[in-house]
């Protein structure tokens, strides 16, 4: 009994040595889709007394039963069907999954020689089921600030390696990439991996990868999917203003705006502002915000705020709406001919003008009326008026009106306005004719003074005679005149005959000839002469007198050009005939100074005197 009792316990010593040999390798169990292939991955291991009957002989063998041979197995896979079993690979592709129940298969080794084993130790659990198998999205969930980089992977079981199911995403965020990759009990798993950029887009939107699985009995295609919402943190985002009441309102009534926008997480403060051009002018705080509205309104803007960051709405314009105003620069403006007349107007709903001509409404055919809009809420209109001078008195009216009320403007011109500033023309242009004329014969003058031989070289020619200026003199007792300068006349009408003449210098007369000296008796040396019969000719010497400076010591008493000195300015001659005789008195204002005796000086003045010489009419043609 003891003997029995070991060779049972010494073979089933040699048994487990055995079995530790003949080892198996599968995953537990497989969900594989009715209708669609499935591949068992396996690998086995013989004992080492086998290795050498591992031959092209063996062949695999699946049964539900762990006691079986290869005539009662149930799965007869071909070679095409398994892996290599020199090389112990078992695994086995079932292309038709109807063949198989849900039950446990065991695997059986079978070859020409003495190997032929059935690995009962070990089994693989088979699901047959109709719905695909679930599909794992990695990570299950996204909570992420918005401009985060993710990335989202989808894994789909692939019981069938040469049919891998196709995966999808939707939405396709980004670029994705897919592969078949191995599980760690060999079995596979169809992957797909989508990068993206979290954006407020997203937020809230569900994100899902679906996978197709295709089948092999020709029946219909069947899919499997997953998916996540993301929860993605911005700030706010699409900021806008609404008004209450909405549309256009009237001048002056309230009204209410809300600051709306999308934020995640939500607003926490809302302030409004003003723009005003380029700067913003803070005006009140809350969602909400009731203001009175005028046609001078500015465009309004909210901003929300939550903890990542603010939000900025677009300026939003109020549309008031008030009635017509005419403005300030409408006027009219008139010629003889034609009236010309402007009128502008402002107002919302855009207005309208008509014009009235003597408090009759204006038509086309009778005026030009030419309108031009300038925007929505401004309109100006041109009015003309041919010949308006036939009409004593004109009353234009300029008349704007829209839905809200009307405005007027009436312009008044008269006959003899229109005329007047007609006839205000030409007097300025007489004026101005006048003024050039003036201006010319000015200039005329001023160039034949400049052309008098007198003038510019102190002597005067006649015909036949010639009177020169001698060098001035000077002499200190002579009494200053009162004024700066005086002129001394002579009359000559005693005239000798040119002809008759030779050239000598004249003398110049005695002192007993001469008139009383001083300023006022400037003029008493003029004799007439007793011949009536001839035309008298008026021979004068103009002298001026100029105050003479005061001499510095040594000073010789004779200056040929003292500083102060008075002088003969200028002589004349006036000859019109040539046998005519000359006044002798004339020729004496050479001297007519020299010998004036001193009254009540008492200031040193210089006398200057003009020497006049008469030649013979034959001499000067030579």
């Amino acid at each position: 009994m003891a003997g029995t009792l070991t060779f049972l316990l010494v073979c089933s010593l040699l048994q487990g040595a055995l079995c530790e040999k003949w080892a198996i390798n599968m995953p537990q169990n497989i969900n594989v889709l009715r209708g669609s292939c499935v591949t068992i991955p396996c690998s086995f291991d013989v004992n080492s007394d086998h290795e050498k009957n591992l031959d092209h002989t063996c062949k695999a063998y699946w049964s539900d039963s762990h006691q079986f041979n290869s005539e009662n197995a149930k799965l007869k896979p071909t070679k095409d069907m398994t892996g290599d079993l020199t090389k112990k690979d078992c695994t086995t592709t079932f292309s038709d999954a109807s063949l198989l129940q849900s039950t446990k298969y065991y695997f059986r080794l079978e070859c020409n020689n003495d190997l032929k084993f059935t690995y009962s130790q070990a089994g693989e659990d088979i699901s047959v089921k109709d719905v695909p198998p679930s599909l794992t999205l990695t990570p299950s969930t996204l909570e992420v600030e918005e401009g985060t980089s993710v990335s989202l992977t989808c894994s789909a079981p692939a019981p069938c390696w040469s049919h891998p199911p196709a995966l999808t995403w939707t939405p396709n965020l980004g670029q994705s990439q897919e592969t078949l990759q191995e599980n760690q009990d060999k079995t596979k798993v169809k992957t797909s991996v989508m990068n993206f950029t979290a954006s407020h887009l997203h937020h809230g939107n569900k994100i899902s990868c679906t996978a197709v699985y295709r089948k092999q009995d020709g029946s219909t295609d069947v899919t499997a999917e997953t998916s996540l919402t993301p929860d993605i943190s911005y700030s706010p985002k699409n900021v806008t203003v609404s008004v209450s009441p909405s549309g256009p309102v009237p001048e002056n009534s309230n009204v209410t705006l809300t600051c709306s926008s999308n934020a995640n997480p939500a607003v926490r403060n809302s302030t409004w502002y003003r723009a005003d051009g380029n700067q913003e002018t803070f005006i009140g705080t809350g969602m909400s915000l009731s203001i009175k509205v005028c046609r001078d309104t500015r465009a309004l803007f909210c901003k929300a705020e939550n903890e990542i960051g603010v939000g900025r709405s677009r300026n939003m314009q109020i549309e008031v709406q008030y009635p017509p105003q005419i403005l300030l620069s409408s006027h009219c403006s008139s010629t003889q001919s034609q009236l010309n007349c402007s009128c502008e107007t402002l107002g919302n709903p855009s207005p309208t003008i008509q014009w009235y001509l003597n408090e009759l409404p204006v038509n086309h055919s009778k005026c030009e009326i030419f309108n031009e809009t300038l925007n929505r809420t401004i309109l100006r209109s041109f009015f003309t008026l041919n010949q308006p001078h036939k009409k004593d008195r004109l009353t234009l009216l300029c008349r704007s009106f829209n839905s809200l009320g009307s405005a007027s403007q009436q312009f008044c011109v008269s006959s003899q306005q229109i005329s007047t500033e007609h006839r205000l023309l030409y007097p300025a242009i007489i004026s101005t004719l006048a003024v050039l004329l003036l201006a010319l014969l000015l200039y005329v003058f001023f160039i034949r003074v400049q052309k008098n031989p007198c003038k510019n070289k102190g002597h005067l020619t006649d015909e036949n005679n010639t009177v020169a200026m001698s060098q001035p003199l000077t002499e200190e007792g002579n009494e200053e005149p009162n004024t700066t300068e005086e002129c001394i006349y002579a009359n000559a009408d005693g005239l000798r005959r040119a002809e008759n003449l030779h050239p000598a210098n004249i003398a110049g007369p005695s002192s007993t000839d001469l008139p009383s000296s001083g300023p006022k008796n400037a003029e008493g040396g003029c004799k007439k002469s007793d011949k009536k019969g001839d035309e008298n000719e008026l021979i004068y010497s103009n002298v001026n007198w100029k105050r003479k400076s005061k001499k510095k010591k040594g000073e010789k008493s004779l200056d040929m050009n003292p500083p102060g000195r008075s002088y003969l300015g200028e002589e004349k001659c006036m000859v019109r005939g040539v046998n005519r005789n000359f006044v002798s008195n004339a020729v004496e204002m050479g001297s007519l100074y020299a010998q004036v005796e001193p009254r009540n000086m008492r200031k040193e003045v210089g006398c200057e005197y003009a020497q006049v010489k008469f030649k013979e009419p034959r001499a000067m043609q030579k």
